[in-house]
């Protein structure tokens, strides 16, 4: 079996997972060809990621940033690529983007299965009843799913797809990857915390400094922690980096905390593992996040998880009181009183950080392969619905937005 996956931009972790899948098809007689639009973009401050040793890689668009494709640019590009390598089964990011709609429409009109690839659950938006009928009648389209956790699989259920359609899997990381540098930086620490310019003792957040990340609740919580500290108390590290950054330098000074809290901007693929192995905690503060691959990266450097409770992730990564917790993020109070008892000697850190690294070990790159050859074979299996006249009227007037 031929599986096209097609992404907008590859990142570090979209290479892991797909190499992943490569030698996974591989081993069955099959192939991975990964389709990436562009190579660029200004929604993450991404590297170009080079890889494709297990899996056959395809660039739509070279040299070109990806907000700035038309919708009849990428059409004709998705379905070209598609055409010219003739894969038996496509998996497609999702039902909005327009490389998405592109693959779903080439996909309905050559009568080929086609895999979604999502991590939407119910709480991340207000729901509305015509976009829901829409997405119900996009995600008919598709013969399986792969998504992160159980939210995402009940989600997919009210959109009309049954739970037994749906392999787990989407949401990964190379964990190997985090692991290594996150020990070799503890082997090292001295020398590289001074490199990095990290202080002794940290909480840490990475994300990009966006509203839904709620950074500023999380600098009232430390600021609420710090009043509570009875010891010397820790520092907040928020690596990343967005237009949000100025503003929440100022409420960082404003709250008296500015030498506490640092700003050391958005660090590469290379760097990160060693800024997860020398925190002490990890901290993830959003109100809507769909999954929160930070989180894997955290866990799979070997650290304690502080997770809010509308992220994707938390159900599947966090065990309450054995390697973390997770809280509301609008309730200040409630995670400055977890951080206090993070940082107070109450818990076995180490131990945490080790069942961190237990809990996300099923959850490696190689999950995604599984989960990708398992939706593919039921996929594969099902009738491919045909491409009625609302169909195509639906799917060329989302095409043009």
């Amino acid at each position: 079996m031929h599986i096209a996956v097609l992404f907008a931009r590859f990142g570090a972790y979209h290479v892991a997972r797909l190499e992943a899948a490569g030698k996974r098809a591989a081993a069955e007689g099959g192939r991975v060809t990964g389709i990436e639009v562009s190579r660029t973009g200004t929604l993450y401050a991404w590297d170009p990621v080079e890889g494709g040793v297990d899996f056959t890689r395809a660039t739509l668009f070279e040299g070109r940033d990806y907000q700035s494709i038309t919708s009849a640019e990428m059409r004709r590009a998705v379905h070209t690529t598609l055409s010219d390598l003739a894969p038996d089964v496509v998996a497609l990011p999702g039902w909005i983007a327009g490389e998405a709609l592109a693959g779903l429409h080439w996909a309905a009109q050559h009568g080929l299965p086609s895999v979604l690839l999502s991590e939407s659950a119910r709480i991340d938006a207000t729901r509305r009843p015509v976009a829901e009928a829409i997405k119900r009648r996009l995600v008919s389209r598709f013969g399986a799913g792969l998504v992160g956790g159980p939210t995402h699989v009940s989600y997919l259920a009210e959109l009309g797809m049954p739970a037994e359609r749906v392999a787990l899997g989407y949401d990964t990381v190379d964990n190997a990857h985090f692991a290594r540098g996150a020990d070799a930086a503890r082997a090292d620490a001295d020398a590289r915390r001074q490199a990095l310019g990290l202080p002794s003792r940290y909480f840490l957040s990475s994300c990009r400094f966006i509203p839904k990340k709620n950074l500023s609740g999380l600098l009232n919580a430390f600021a609420r922690y710090r009043q509570l500290a009875t010891d010397a108390p820790w520092d907040l590290v928020l690596c990343g980096d967005g237009d949000l950054r100025p503003g929440l330098e100022a409420e960082a000074t404003d709250l008296g905390l500015r030498a506490a809290v640092h700003f050391p901007g958005f660090a590469g693929y290379g760097d990160l593992p060693a800024i997860y192995g020398l925190a002490q905690t990890f901290i993830q503060s959003s109100t809507v996040e769909q999954w929160g691959l930070v989180v894997n990266e955290a866990a799979a450097a070997g650290l304690p998880l502080l997770v809010s409770e509308p992220s994707g992730c938390a159900a599947t990564l966090v065990e309450n009181g054995r390697n973390g917790f997770i809280f509301d993020p609008h309730n200040v109070d409630e995670l400055a009183a977890l951080m206090t008892r993070m940082a107070g000697g109450q818990m076995n850190l180490a131990a945490m950080g080790t069942t961190s690294r237990d809990v996300v070990a099923p959850w490696d790159a190689a999950r995604f392969g599984e989960g990708l050859m398992q939706a593919a074979a039921i996929a594969a299996a099902r009738p491919v619905p045909r491409l009625t006249p609302m169909d195509r009227l639906l799917l060329q007037r989302l095409m043009r937005k």
